[in-house]
């Protein structure tokens, strides 16, 4: 999904979140995780290109899908259910669940629109690819 769409539904979400729970803290870090679990795209970019940065470079390269290497350390099913596991069993604290539940819908999301192959946000997935950009994004 493109940036804006992930900030147009982090925003409805939150907003439903605070209808919810009245809490200022869950809508406010749901709405930042929802958007901010993209800095792993940023990160394998400046890992691929040896950390040199431009902006204009950046968005060229993603938005045709020109990248060579993909970790997304953060788009990981692993991860999330891991984080589930602590802020809805273990912890019970608002900023946890909050990005939790950030996290969770932009990768639900991620896994609808992007149409990618179905195993591509599994951290373990991509690492047995080597974390081949063409080998984990390809759609079967």
């Amino acid at each position: 999904m493109k940036p804006r769409h992930h900030i147009t539904t982090s925003v409805i979400i939150s907003a439903l979140l605070f209808a919810v729970s009245k809490s200022w803290i869950i809508f406010t870090s749901s709405l930042i995780s929802g958007v901010l679990i993209d800095i792993d795209h940023v990160i394998d970019y400046l890992w691929e290109h040896k950390m040199r940065f431009s902006v204009r470079e950046f968005f060229s390269i993603h938005d045709n899908e020109k990248m060579l290497f993909s970790m997304l350390i953060l788009h990981s099913w692993e991860l999330l259910v891991l984080l589930n596991i602590y802020a809805f069993l273990i912890s019970g604290n608002p900023w946890i669940i909050g990005i939790s539940i950030g996290f969770a819908q932009h990768v639900v999301l991620d896994q609808i629109f992007n149409k990618p192959n179905r195993f591509t946000y599994f951290f373990f997935w991509r690492l047995k690819n080597k974390f081949c950009f063409q080998k984990c994004f390809r759609i079967k």
